[in-house]
């Protein structure tokens, strides 16, 4: 018999999983209402050495709760929110998981998801794979435009900065002093609503703004 463990913040979502899942499969079910209770309880159904599964909401977590989740030796999870979350579907492609919504009660998702863990697979429910292709398109779009408008000068810093050149080589190539490198790099950051410096070089080389830079060079 499997161990699930619920963890939702709507006690309205934790009962009827609870319920469902009680009357149409034997598996044995725990809720718990706060995450550390969570732990606690997925901690003490791991030492009994038996493959568990932990359905948890996923704007309950950050990565780092959610790494904690899955590094239990026997602990399979999944994301599963009222609707379809992209933060909360991404956190589960980062941390291995599977992801499930609610949003048009498909039991058959659930029990999907489920077999699928049990057995060391990933199962993303339908309806967040059509989210999570709408997001990625529209975000690409997005970042698209945001780099056109940056100024010329932007653009070539963060050609630069990808390729690995330091602020001071930078401020040599364009003549901009070091300081102002950096400066016009942390807005560049902000501008294209990003967190890190690698995100940014990241989107530079996969938007072809690299490879379109040397060419340019090496026309010149």
């Amino acid at each position: 018999m499997v161990s699930i463990l619920i963890h939702h913040s709507d006690p309205i979502v934790t009962q009827g999983l609870s319920t469902f899942l009680s009357s149409k499969s034997k598996h044995k079910i725990h809720t718990v209402k706060h995450y550390s209770k969570c732990i606690e309880s997925a901690s003490f159904i791991n030492k009994f050495e038996n493959l568990f599964v932990i359905i948890v909401e996923g704007k309950s977590l950050n990565l780092e709760q959610c790494l904690q989740l899955t590094n239990f030796e026997y602990s399979r999870v999944i994301i599963c929110d009222r609707f379809v979350e992209f933060d909360s579907l991404l956190l589960a492609l980062n941390c291995n998981s599977s992801y499930i919504s609610l949003e048009h009660n498909n039991p058959n998702n659930l029990f999907l998801a489920i077999n699928c863990v049990l057995i060391d697979s990933v199962f993303i429910c339908p309806e967040a794979k059509r989210e999570l292709n709408n997001c990625v398109f529209q975000w690409d779009i997005q970042q698209r435009q945001a780099v056109t408008q940056l100024e010329k000068v932007d653009r070539e810093i963060l050609v630069l900065a990808s390729q690995g050149y330091n602020h001071n080589e930078i401020g040599s190539m364009i003549n901009y002093s070091p300081f102002n490198v950096g400066y016009r790099l942390r807005n560049i950051i902000q501008k294209l609503n990003l967190q890190t410096k690698q995100e940014a070089f990241t989107l530079a080389i996969n938007l072809g703004l690299v490879s379109n830079f040397n060419r340019q060079m090496q026309v010149v």
